[in-house]
Parts: structure tokens; C-alpha cells; sequence
């Protein structure tokens, strides 16, 4: 016989950062709520940690550009609020973000990727390759233009997930790991909990959560998510004094820095066969990729490499929202953006889940448009 668990207002299924902080956006809210991971609850996809709205090299689809805007907007404050719950320090740094050309074809693309950004009114800079030098000295003398992002920045993503779960845990949330959710139970027409490993958890709310949808768990709506495989390095530059000291962003590669003297290349997605890890190929792909925006770079030390493994919709834009039974919500497929888009993709599924009007209308990232 299946032992029953306490119920509660709300469960939010999975490990990352999206579904820990719609858990604590719900427990801020005054519900009972269960965070249910099938591992370490609040671990990022990978490695990194860039909050970029604003500094795409690409053009976005634009109710993803409306919802990464939203959340740039609301980033800092709710950042603020984890560490002084917690008392754990993030890491955040809003010195800004620079995107770069390094040629005339990245010129003609990056600058119609920005024109949604100039009719959004978004404030940035243009950037005469002697003034982004004069920012970043490293930058290397081919640089043919430069535009700058003050309002974006970077942060820690494994501190971020963190501080997420302490915050939880502290508001009420009981999180438990370790636990997988078998099915989602349902009568007279809405949801009434979950099956798990370890019991039956009564509900009338079930947010599935994590980021490669919820195949698996039976009953639940069945998502055409496609995986994206993205490398990265962490290379050791603290005895350069002229490493980058703010987000740097191509089209092939971003470079995050760190307060720690160490910088994490984060390399575009492939998809590809997802491997254990980057191959040797992709490897010195993104290390000759760096060197072509920072020519110093050969001379930094590969300190560590992986490969992390993000999910999309085919059409570029987050599934958030209501999956067309009552107390059902979905929050999936944010690709490699999940630490930039918690506040709003928190905001508007708690909106959801109490009935009120969220801050952007939901029907673009309806789970419905990709089949449930």
C-alpha cells in the first residue's frame, strides 16, 4: 500500500533554478508548497551565469525578448532579497556587457539584431573599436565595432541555486531530493497530487518544472523540446591584469568573468548528439574562438571543461503556463537563459497558480502551441 505524504497548496517538480524559485515565489505567497527534485535541488544546467537580456547577438522571438526584458527589470532587486535572507553573497556583478564584431559579416548581423532593441527603446551604446579598447584593453585590434549593455551583467549560478533553496527552506518550502514523480494524479477534472518514490502527495497545483519538460511522469502533457548540447571552459587568468572584467559576447562564444581571477567560456549550442563532454575538436574551437577577441588568451590555463545540456521549443520561446487541465502548470524549455529568467518565469506561473493577471499575457508561452 502506498504510503500518503503530507499534503500541500502546491507541488513544483524539479532540480534547477526555475523550479526553486517558483517554489519560493509560491511560499511567499502563503502557500504550503513541496519542491521535489530527483537529485540536488537548484542546480543550473551548467556552469556560468550571465544575465543578458539586452546584449544578443541574435534576434530573439519577441514574447522571449518581452519575458528576458521583464526579467532583467526585476533581476537586481530580487537578487538583493536572496542574499539578505540568506546571507549568501551571489557573486552579481552589473558592470555591464559588451557585444563585439570582429568582422564585417558580424557587423551587418549583430547590428539587425539590435534594431529590435532600438525600436524596445533599450538603452546601449555604439562603441568606436578605440573607445570598447579603452573599456577592455584586451580586446583584440580587429575589432570593427562595440556596443555596451550597462544594465546587464553576471552572477553565479551554482551560488544563485544556492541561495535559492536556503531562501525555500527558510519560507517553509519543504524540499525534498532524491525523490522522482512517477505520475500526476487526477479527479473530477483537475489535479489532486502526485505519485512519487516515496508516496502520495496530495495537491490541487502540480507545477512541472524542469528543464527538459515532463516526459517520464505519467499523465503528464507531452512536449516537443529539443535538446541543445553547449561547452564551456573555465580558464585561469588572474595573473593578467588586463583579463576582461565584464561580460564579453560574440557570435561564437561569451566570456564571463569572475571575482576569482578565472573566466568561463560559454560556447553556442549544438543538436547534435549530446556527449559526456565537448570533444577535442570543440575544445580548440572555443579556445581559438576566444583568441580571436582576446588575443592574450593562449596564455591563460584551462583549469576545467564539460559540456551542459539545455532544452527549447522549436520556436525559441519558454513553456509557461496552465496545461489545460485545472491545477496543471508546465515551466520548461528556457535553453541556456534559466538564471536570467527565475524572477519572471516565477512571477507569472505564482500569478497563475492564484488566479491574478501576470505581468505579460501568457498565451504566447502556452504549453498548448507545442502539443499537449
Amino acid at each position: 500500500m502506498t504510503r500518503g505524504l503530507a499534503p500541500a497548496d502546491a507541488v513544483v517538480v524539479g532540480g534547477g533554478l526555475v523550479a526553486a524559485s517558483v517554489a519560493l515565489e509560491l511560499a511567499r505567497r502563503d502557500l504550503t508548497v513541496d519542491l521535489l527534485s530527483p537529485d540536488r535541488a537548484g542546480k543550473p544546467s551548467a556552469p556560468g551565469g550571465p544575465v543578458a537580456a539586452q546584449a544578443n547577438v541574435e534576434r530573439l522571438p519577441e514574447a522571449f525578448a518581452d519575458l528576458a526584458l521583464l526579467s532583467r527589470h526585476l533581476f537586481s532587486d530580487w537578487l538583493s532579497a536572496l542574499e539578505e535572507e540568506t546571507g549568501l553573497p551571489c557573486e552579481y556583478d552589473e558592470r555591464g556587457a559588451m557585444t563585439v564584431a570582429l568582422d564585417d559579416a558580424e557587423e551587418v548581423l549583430l547590428d539587425r539584431a539590435l534594431d529590435a532593441q532600438r525600436s524596445r527603446a533599450v538603452h546601449f551604446e555604439v562603441l568606436e573599436p578605440e573607445d570598447a579598447r579603452g573599456r577592455e584593453p584586451a580586446l583584440a585590434a580587429s575589432l570593427r565595432a562595440a556596443f555596451a549593455f550597462p544594465r546587464d551583467g553576471v552572477a553565479r549560478a551554482g551560488r544563485v541555486g544556492r541561495a535559492l533553496v536556503l531562501a525555500a527552506r527558510a519560507a517553509g518550502v519543504r524540499v525534498r531530493e532524491g525523490v522522482d514523480v512517477r505520475a500526476v494524479a487526477r479527479g473530477a477534472g483537475r489535479v489532486t497530487g502526485v505519485e512519487t518514490s516515496v508516496g502520495f502527495l496530495p495537491s490541487e497545483v502540480v507545477v512541472l518544472a524542469g528543464a527538459a519538460g515532463p516526459d517520464g511522469v505519467e499523465g503528464a502533457p507531452r512536449l516537443s523540446l529539443e535538446p541543445t548540447s553547449r561547452p564551456w571552459l573555465r580558464l585561469e587568468a588572474g595573473s593578467d591584469p588586463d583579463r576582461p572584467g565584464r561580460l564579453l559576447v560574440s557570435r561564437e562564444v561569451s566570456l564571463v568573468p569572475r571575482r576569482d581571477g578565472t573566466l568561463l567560456v560559454l560556447g553556442r549550442g549544438s543538436r547534435e548528439a549530446v556527449p559526456a563532454g565537448p570533444s577535442a575538436g570543440s575544445v580548440a574551437e572555443l579556445l581559438s574562438s576566444v583568441a580571436r577577441m582576446v588575443p592574450a588568451a593562449p596564455g591563460w590555463v584551462l583549469r576545467d571543461l564539460g559540456a551542459g545540456v539545455d532544452f527549447a521549443a522549436p520556436d525559441g520561446v519558454p513553456v509557461l503556463g496552465e496545461a489545460g487541465e485545472g491545477g496543471l502548470l508546465v515551466a520548461a524549455g528556457w535553453g541556456g537563459d534559466d538564471l536570467l529568467l527565475c524572477p519572471a518565469a516565477a512571477a507569472l506561473l505564482a500569478d497563475l497558480v492564484m488566479g491574478r493577471t501576470p505581468p505579460l499575457g501568457a498565451l504566447p508561452f502556452s504549453p498548448g502551441r507545442i502539443g499537449v
